[in-house]
C-alpha cells in the first residue's frame, strides 16, 4: 500500500520539481528514510501522539536547504498522516529519476572481488540491452557463485554453484 502512494507522490514530484529540486529533495528523504531504520525514530515519526508540528520540525531541521518544495513535501505527508511513507517514497523517487535519466545503478555479488575490467564489461553489456548506462559495484556479502542485479528495471542474473550441481545432477537422473 505504502508503494503505491508513494508513487503518485514521486510522480507529482517528477512533474512539478526541477532537476536541481528533485536532486535535492531525493537526497533529503534518503537521509531521512536511513533513520527510519532505528525503530525508536520511526515510533516516534508515526506516534499518533506526538504533535504533527513537531514532527515537522524535527524533519525539517537538518534540511533548510532543500528548498520550498521539500519544506511543502514533508509538510502534507505530515497532515495527511504519511511521514511513514517516506522510506518508499525515497526508493520510489529515485527509481522514477533513474528511468527518466537512462541511469542505472546494480550491484554485483560473488564470493571472489572482480577487477574494475570486469565490472565495466559487464555493465556495458547490461547497458546495451537496456538501452541506458548501468554503474556496477561490488557487493560485500558473499555469494556462492555470481549474481548481478539492477534493481531498477528489474534484472537479476545469477549463476551460483549449488544451482548448477542441482542441474547436473537433475540432468544426469533424467539420462539414466
Amino acid at each position: 500500500m505504502e508503494e503505491l502512494i508513494a508513487k503518485r507522490y514521486a510522480k507529482a514530484l517528477m512533474e512539478s520539481c526541477s532537476e536541481k529540486e528533485l536532486q535535492a529533495i531525493e537526497d533529503a528523504l534518503v537521509a531521512i528514510a536511513a533513520l527510519f531504520r532505528d525503530w525508536k525514530v520511526k515510533e516516534f515519526i508515526i506516534s499518533p501522539e506526538v504533535e504533527k508540528s513537531a514532527k515537522e520540525e524535527i524533519l525539517l531541521a537538518p534540511f533548510k536547504d532543500a528548498g520550498k518544495k521539500f519544506v511543502h513535501l514533508i509538510k502534507l505527508l505530515a497532515e495527511k498522516d504519511r511521514l511513514e511513507i517516506i522510506p518508499a517514497l525515497a526508493n520510489e523517487l529515485k527509481i522514477q529519476r533513474a528511468l527518466k535519466e537512462r541511469k542505472f545503478d546494480g550491484v554485483v555479488y560473488s564470493e571472489f572481488k572482480l577487477s574494475d575490467n570486469e565490472l565495466k564489461k559487464i555493465a556495458e553489456a547490461l547497458s546495451k540491452k537496456v538501452n541506458g548506462e548501468v554503474v556496477l559495484h561490488q557487493g560485500k556479502e558473499p555469494y556462492d557463485g555470481i549474481k548481478v542485479e539492477v534493481n531498477t528495471v528489474g534484472i537479476e542474473i545469477e549463476f551460483s554453484k549449488s544451482k548448477i550441481k542441482k542441474q547436473l545432477i537433475e540432468n544426469i537422473l533424467k539420462a539414466i
